[in-house]
């Protein structure tokens, strides 16, 4: 079963269940609550093998999914997040972590005798204006009770629960942790770490992310590898998947056999272009925008990228439903003077 299908197949399971979850937890039926999470956390792993979170408080409800850093699993969160049936518009739904959340406010770390909310972790962090992140140490006096490794594995979690999964991965370069606190540097309690980023990144200008999957980071090829074959002459890559993208320039497709295995596939559009260096990012970042704005609403495929080569522009593809993406694409190309050519990555 295609991606696409899954996705309906999970948001009609959802629907179905959504007026007994809703009465469940308005009269506080954890078993029932529980009973029918069971059921769609089994629906949804199926769907990309990652977990979901529901919730309840002050009568509004949300619907969080949880990737947990994993690309693939990101973009079918996405797409999950995109292709919501019009009766959920009155649901919070997050296809990945958020910041701030009640759970993340109500955490405690319990170590033996003593108990550490989230006032007792501190940030100390660096701005790397160059590369538009920060630097980040956690200090916590639990930490100097634990294994490095395991205190390393609660700093993470706790920064990525305070801040959420897009901010994490968008604008921290580096999470460490310290037990001790540093006599200089910035230092802001773990609770206002988000809202102090958030200053930063208007005050820098940075790029604004609602989600992991809109964060495209720019690689440069040396062209002394280059030749005139397709993707072989790829000088200029644009991606929102990096670790695809690393797999693919070193023959390995780990990745794209996950996601195949999911129902979808990793593939490109390439044409010919005009060797204008200016026109030709113009024109290919143009069509990647107007393809995406056909394809994505339908659930067909979205752009994670593409690339411009020494002969030919390129824009990479995750494919929900590849039999009704190829329609999708004839009809596109008959009105093209330049056609569009699809190549599977695997």
């Amino acid at each position: 079963m295609t991606i696409r299908k899954q996705v309906k197949r999970f948001w009609k399971m959802f629907e179905s269940e959504r007026a007994n979850l809703e009465k469940a937890f308005l009269e506080h039926n954890h078993e029932e609550i529980t009973e029918i999470n069971k059921i769609l956390a089994t629906y949804f792993e199926e769907l990309c093998n990652c977990q979901i979170d529901i919730s309840e408080e002050d009568g509004i409800f949300e619907f969080t999914m949880l990737p947990e850093m994993d690309k693939n699993a990101q973009i079918i969160c996405a797409l999950t997040k995109k292709m919501a049936p019009t009766s959920m518009q009155d649901w919070v739904i997050h296809s990945c972590l958020p910041p701030l959340t009640q759970k993340a406010l109500n955490t405690v770390l319990r170590l033996e005798n003593d108990e550490y909310t989230c006032n007792d972790f501190k940030v100390y962090y660096e701005v790397d204006k160059e590369s538009h992140c920060l630097n980040v140490n956690l200090y916590c006096p639990a930490f100097a009770h634990l294994e490095p490794n395991k205190a390393l594995e609660i700093g993470y979690y706790m920064t990525e629960l305070f801040i959420g999964e897009a901010a994490l991965e968008g604008y921290i370069n580096h999470v460490d942790v310290i037990d001790q606190q540093p006599l200089e540097g910035k230092g802001v309690l773990l609770p206002y770490f988000y809202e102090l980023l958030l200053d930063i990144v208007e005050d820098e200008k940075w790029s604004q992310y609602d989600d992991p999957t809109s964060i495209y980071r720019v690689y440069q090829i040396n062209e002394d590898k280059l030749s005139d074959e397709v993707r072989k002459d790829m000088k200029v890559i644009f991606t929102i998947h990096p670790s695809l993208l690393e797999e693919m320039l070193n023959d390995n497709y780990h990745l794209a056999s996950e996601f195949l295995d999911f129902g979808g596939e990793y593939g490109y559009l390439y044409y010919p272009h005009e060797n204008s260096e200016v026109n030709d990012s113009l024109m290919r970042q143009t069509l990647e925008k107007n393809l995406n704005e056909l394809l994505y609403p339908m659930g067909f495929a979205r752009s994670i990228g593409g690339a411009i080569g020494t002969k030919y522009a390129y824009i990479d593809l995750a494919v929900f439903d590849k039999e009704d993406f190829i329609k999708a694409l004839e009809k596109i190309n008959a009105k093209l003077k330049t056609k569009l050519q699809y190549v599977s990555f695997e």
